[in-house]
């Protein structure tokens, strides 16, 4: 499979990890209302919709921020806390634009988390590994084929999100009825907010 196979791809999602205090990690809920500020402030360039709190199930999304265009969890489902942003609307451009536009998102509201005055210094984004997810089973199925096309559109979206530093893609191993999923680990990252490229 070719990533010409991926024409429609849009349907990923991107997982920064954290290192954050227990109380952070404990007690999402802090979140809750710099989520609604946000909503209120129009604090980004999305059409941002509501404010879902899931904190009280174990490996769940957590608390979410949910916009018509993506949506952002903090999330502990992989059994580590991080952020994570899901495309859920198709968009404009080729499958390398979807991953690279959900990249510059999930760092954008990974930067601003971390600049937040009542949170700061209680947890910081890791630039440097990222994971990232097929949800579309059709495009991008967990097959060694899948893998060999959507690594190259992911390894070109990360080079070109984070200044064409050296990127190395892996599969991640899981079962294969899980979706597939991929490490992405790049050298010499920097702060989360220092990668926001246009």
């Amino acid at each position: 499979m070719s990533k010409d196979k991926l024409t429609g791809f849009y349907r990923v999602c991107v997982k920064l990890y954290a290192s954050a205090s227990p109380e952070i990690v404990d007690d999402a809920s802090l979140f809750v209302p710099i989520f609604h500020e946000w909503i209120r402030d129009r604090a980004l360039d999305l059409i941002l919709l509501d404010v879902a709190d899931y904190a009280h199930t174990p490996d769940s999304p957590g608390i979410m921020l949910v916009a018509q265009e993506l949506s952002f969890a903090l999330d502990r489902a992989d059994g580590r806390f991080g952020l994570l942003a899901q495309r859920r609307v198709r968009m404009a451009g080729d499958a390398k634009e979807a991953v690279a536009s959900t990249f510059r998102y999930a760092l954008l509201v990974a930067g601003r988390l971390e600049g937040d005055p009542r949170i700061e210094g209680k947890f910081r984004f890791d630039a440097s590994l990222v994971r990232v997810e097929s949800n579309d089973r059709l495009r991008a199925p967990n097959t060694d084929a899948g893998f060999e096309a959507l690594s190259e559109v992911v390894q070109e979206a990360a080079s070109s999100v984070y200044g064409g530093r050296p990127v190395r893609v892996s599969r991640v191993k899981n079962d294969p009825r899980d979706r597939l999923a991929l490490e992405v680990r790049i050298e010499a990252a920097q702060q989360v907010h220092q990668h926001l490229v246009a």
